[in-house]
């Protein structure tokens, strides 16, 4: 369940950072890619993440340079999946535009939310990236969504170039369980107006980007609940 599944996400961290920091070889993106977002926004893409990068560590403005070249930047429409139940993870990857979601699957074949993700945050499965074993969970784009990514194929250049990059993505990535860790402790020992009330207060910036129905799987609520809970605002 989610609560498990989050367990094993924790507990592969450092396996994670390690590959991470040795998956930043650039195929730069298709012609098809370029023709669809621009280069513009594809280099805006890459100074925001760069950016992102230094809150974790130092970076030079040609390190930064070099390391540009290493990454894709993976266009993920609405409703498609960046990984699936059932299969390994081979890359991960960071969210610069969009709102995706972490779900398994119910007893009657129904995809349960188990965490929201958008801007800043990082997409993959940790453990089956770091160990090469099939995901549990699916994440799906719920936006059209903007990722920067890396294979984890190519997983021998950046530790001997940029050293540094351990440490830098071990904070990253413990930064994002930690979020991910309080996006569900809110939800315990609640009741629904409770949850509700919360996840307006934190998570505005996903609320309004994000189908009821899922909000609703999300707080472990009907979604006539949520409705009547919406309408008393």
């Amino acid at each position: 369940n989610c609560y498990i599944k989050f367990y094993e996400i924790s507990i592969s961290i450092i396996s994670w950072a390690k590959f991470i920091c040795l998956n930043l070889k650039m195929n730069l993106t298709s012609l098809y890619l370029r023709r669809q977002i621009g280069c513009s926004i594809m280099d805006q893409n890459f100074t925001h993440f760069i950016n992102h990068l230094r809150k974790f560590g130092h970076l030079n403005d040609l390190q930064a340079k070099e390391i540009t070249e290493y990454f894709t930047l993976d266009l993920i429409p609405a409703g498609e999946y960046y990984l699936q139940n059932g299969k390994i993870s081979h890359r991960m990857g960071f969210i610069t535009q969009g709102v995706m979601r972490y779900c398994n699957v119910g007893k009657e074949g129904e995809l349960l939310t188990c965490y929201f993700v958008a801007e800043n945050d990082l997409a993959g499965d940790i453990e089956s990236f770091a160990r090469q074993i099939p995901s549990t969970l699916h994440l799906q784009a719920i936006t059209d969504t903007l990722i920067i990514s890396i294979s984890r194929s190519q997983n021998e250049i950046l530790t001997e170039r940029f050293p540094d990059f351990i440490s830098i993505n071990a904070l990253m990535a413990q930064v994002f369980v930690t979020s991910l860790a309080n996006q569900r402790a809110f939800l315990l020992n609640s009741d629904g107006k409770a949850k509700y009330d919360y996840f307006i207060e934190h998570y505005a910036h996903i609320m309004n980007r994000v189908p009821l129905g899922m909000v609703a799987s999300y707080l472990g609520i009907k979604q006539q609940s949520l409705s009547r809970l919406r309408a008393q605002f």
